[in-house]
């Protein structure tokens, strides 16, 4: 069973609309501006734990490179 293009704008139309109506449905009812609240919220309780990986691993990169003797430059501009 085969279909003709026309049948397939129209689906694809269709698809269209209704994707659009669902995003308007989300903005209007403030989905994403409670998203991003809770993204934030969740940013937030892992900082501390995300910093102290952060520094470990800070760490973990200048002891090897005193062992090897090499200087690394970082993007803040410290050099190891």
């Amino acid at each position: 069973m085969t279909f003709s293009n026309v049948f397939y704008g129209k689906v694809a139309g269709l698809c269209f609309v209704a994707g659009g109506a669902m995003e308007l449905f989300m903005i209007k009812t403030g989905f994403y501006d409670k998203v991003t609240q809770i993204e934030a919220e969740r940013l937030e309780e892992t900082r501390e734990e995300r910093e102290a990986f952060r520094r470990m691993l800070l760490e973990e990169v200048e002891r090897q490179a005193r062992e090897k003797n090499v200087h690394i430059k970082l993007p803040d501009g410290r050099q190891l």
